[in-house]
Protein backbone atom coordinates (compact mmCIF):
# COMPACT_ATOMS: atom_id res chain seq x y z
CA UNK A 1 0.00 0.00 0.00
CA UNK A 2 1.40 3.38 -1.02
CA UNK A 3 2.02 5.91 1.73
CA UNK A 4 -0.68 8.28 0.45
CA UNK A 5 -3.23 5.53 -0.18
CA UNK A 6 -6.23 5.26 2.12
CA UNK A 7 -8.15 2.02 2.63
CA UNK A 8 -11.23 1.43 4.78
CA UNK A 9 -10.58 -0.91 7.70
CA UNK A 10 -10.89 -4.70 7.18
CA UNK A 11 -14.05 -5.36 5.20
CA UNK A 12 -15.27 -2.38 3.24
CA UNK A 13 -18.67 -0.90 3.94
CA UNK A 14 -20.99 -0.96 0.97
CA UNK A 15 -24.09 0.80 -0.29
CA UNK A 16 -27.07 -1.19 -1.54
CA UNK A 17 -29.02 -0.17 -4.65
CA UNK A 18 -32.08 -2.16 -5.70
CA UNK A 19 -32.97 -2.18 -9.41
CA UNK A 20 -35.35 -4.19 -11.57
CA UNK A 21 -33.69 -5.19 -14.87
CA UNK A 22 -35.38 -3.16 -17.64
CA UNK A 23 -36.37 -4.67 -20.98
CA UNK A 24 -34.00 -2.46 -23.00
CA UNK A 25 -30.96 -4.11 -21.34
CA UNK A 26 -31.94 -7.59 -22.59
CA UNK A 27 -30.66 -9.13 -25.85
CA UNK A 28 -32.28 -11.66 -28.20
CA UNK A 29 -30.95 -14.47 -26.00
CA UNK A 30 -33.32 -13.20 -23.26
CA UNK A 31 -30.42 -12.24 -20.97
CA UNK A 32 -28.77 -8.92 -20.17
CA UNK A 33 -26.20 -8.20 -22.89
CA UNK A 34 -22.72 -8.37 -21.32
CA UNK A 35 -21.91 -4.70 -22.04
CA UNK A 36 -25.17 -3.55 -20.46
CA UNK A 37 -24.14 -4.72 -16.99
CA UNK A 38 -22.09 -1.53 -16.88
CA UNK A 39 -25.28 0.54 -17.16
CA UNK A 40 -26.58 -1.13 -14.00
CA UNK A 41 -23.25 -0.65 -12.22
CA UNK A 42 -23.19 3.03 -13.22
CA UNK A 43 -26.69 3.58 -11.83
CA UNK A 44 -25.55 2.04 -8.54
CA UNK A 45 -22.37 4.17 -8.38
CA UNK A 46 -24.44 7.30 -8.98
CA UNK A 47 -26.82 6.22 -6.20
CA UNK A 48 -23.83 5.60 -3.90
CA UNK A 49 -22.46 9.11 -4.55
CA UNK A 50 -25.89 10.69 -4.07
CA UNK A 51 -26.37 8.88 -0.74
CA UNK A 52 -22.81 9.78 0.28
CA UNK A 53 -23.89 13.42 -0.04
CA UNK A 54 -21.82 14.14 -3.15
CA UNK A 55 -23.97 13.59 -6.25
CA UNK A 56 -22.08 13.31 -9.52
CA UNK A 57 -23.42 16.69 -10.66
CA UNK A 58 -21.20 18.30 -7.98
CA UNK A 59 -18.15 16.90 -9.78
CA UNK A 60 -19.55 18.26 -13.05
CA UNK A 61 -20.19 21.70 -11.54
CA UNK A 62 -16.48 21.79 -10.67
CA UNK A 63 -15.67 20.70 -14.24
CA UNK A 64 -14.41 17.35 -12.94
CA UNK A 65 -15.07 13.81 -14.06
CA UNK A 66 -14.24 10.38 -12.62
CA UNK A 67 -12.98 8.44 -15.61
CA UNK A 68 -12.53 4.67 -15.61
CA UNK A 69 -8.92 3.70 -16.33
CA UNK A 70 -9.12 0.00 -15.48
CA UNK A 71 -12.05 -2.38 -15.25
CA UNK A 72 -12.35 -6.02 -14.27
CA UNK A 73 -15.66 -7.87 -14.45
CA UNK A 74 -16.56 -11.50 -13.71
CA UNK A 75 -19.91 -12.79 -14.95
CA UNK A 76 -21.12 -15.64 -12.74
CA UNK A 77 -24.84 -15.97 -13.57
CA UNK A 78 -26.94 -14.34 -16.28
CA UNK A 79 -29.47 -11.64 -15.45
CA UNK A 80 -32.85 -11.53 -17.22
CA UNK A 81 -35.63 -9.06 -17.84
CA UNK A 82 -37.51 -8.06 -14.68
CA UNK A 83 -35.03 -9.72 -12.30
CA UNK A 84 -34.88 -7.82 -9.04
CA UNK A 85 -31.22 -7.15 -8.31
CA UNK A 86 -29.33 -5.61 -5.43
CA UNK A 87 -26.04 -3.96 -6.30
CA UNK A 88 -23.44 -3.51 -3.57
CA UNK A 89 -21.04 -0.62 -4.18
CA UNK A 90 -18.06 0.42 -2.08
CA UNK A 91 -14.80 2.30 -2.40
CA UNK A 92 -11.88 -0.01 -1.60
CA UNK A 93 -9.15 2.64 -1.65
CA UNK A 94 -8.45 6.23 -2.64
CA UNK A 95 -5.43 8.38 -3.26
CA UNK A 96 -5.08 12.07 -4.02
CA UNK A 97 -6.29 11.71 -7.64
CA UNK A 98 -7.77 8.23 -7.91
CA UNK A 99 -10.04 5.68 -6.28
CA UNK A 100 -11.36 2.16 -6.78
CA UNK A 101 -14.93 0.89 -6.64
CA UNK A 102 -15.81 -2.71 -5.86
CA UNK A 103 -19.30 -3.74 -6.95
CA UNK A 104 -21.34 -6.94 -6.85
CA UNK A 105 -24.70 -7.64 -8.48
CA UNK A 106 -26.98 -10.07 -6.64
CA UNK A 107 -30.25 -11.47 -7.97
CA UNK A 108 -32.94 -11.47 -5.27
CA UNK A 109 -35.50 -14.25 -5.32
CA UNK A 110 -38.97 -14.43 -3.78
CA UNK A 111 -37.69 -16.16 -0.64
CA UNK A 112 -35.27 -13.29 0.05
CA UNK A 113 -32.14 -15.20 -0.92
CA UNK A 114 -29.46 -13.40 -2.92
CA UNK A 115 -27.43 -15.08 -5.67
CA UNK A 116 -24.14 -13.48 -6.72
CA UNK A 117 -24.24 -12.84 -10.47
CA UNK A 118 -21.45 -10.36 -11.19
CA UNK A 119 -18.30 -8.92 -9.55
CA UNK A 120 -16.67 -5.76 -10.87
CA UNK A 121 -13.68 -3.65 -9.85
CA UNK A 122 -13.18 -0.20 -11.35
CA UNK A 123 -10.14 2.04 -10.95
CA UNK A 124 -10.99 5.67 -11.62
CA UNK A 125 -9.00 8.89 -11.96
CA UNK A 126 -10.31 12.39 -11.32
CA UNK A 127 -9.79 14.56 -14.40
CA UNK A 128 -10.75 18.07 -15.42
CA UNK A 129 -12.97 18.59 -18.44
CA UNK A 130 -9.79 19.43 -20.40
CA UNK A 131 -8.56 15.89 -19.70
CA UNK A 132 -5.79 16.76 -17.23
CA UNK A 133 -5.64 14.89 -13.91
CA UNK A 134 -6.94 16.68 -10.84
CA UNK A 135 -6.93 15.98 -7.12
CA UNK A 136 -10.14 14.62 -5.66
CA UNK A 137 -12.11 17.45 -4.03
CA UNK A 138 -11.29 17.74 -0.32
CA UNK A 139 -14.97 17.74 0.72
CA UNK A 140 -15.51 14.52 -1.27
CA UNK A 141 -12.51 12.89 0.42
CA UNK A 142 -13.89 13.99 3.80
CA UNK A 143 -17.19 12.27 3.04
CA UNK A 144 -15.32 9.11 1.97
CA UNK A 145 -13.42 9.14 5.25
CA UNK A 146 -16.67 9.43 7.21
CA UNK A 147 -18.28 6.68 5.11
CA UNK A 148 -15.31 4.33 5.53
CA UNK A 149 -15.97 4.23 9.25
CA UNK A 150 -19.53 2.99 8.69
CA UNK A 151 -20.86 -0.48 8.00
CA UNK A 152 -23.25 -1.48 5.20
CA UNK A 153 -25.77 1.21 4.38
CA UNK A 154 -29.19 1.26 2.73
Amino acid sequence: MAKSEHRPEASIPFHRTEIRVPLFEVDLGKAVYHGNYFHLLELAREDFLRCLGYPYRVFMEQQLHLTIVELSCAYRKALHYDDLVEIHSGVTWWRSRSLAFEQQIYRLNDSGDAQLCTNATLNMVCVRFDGRPSVLPADFVGLLQQWAGKGPSD
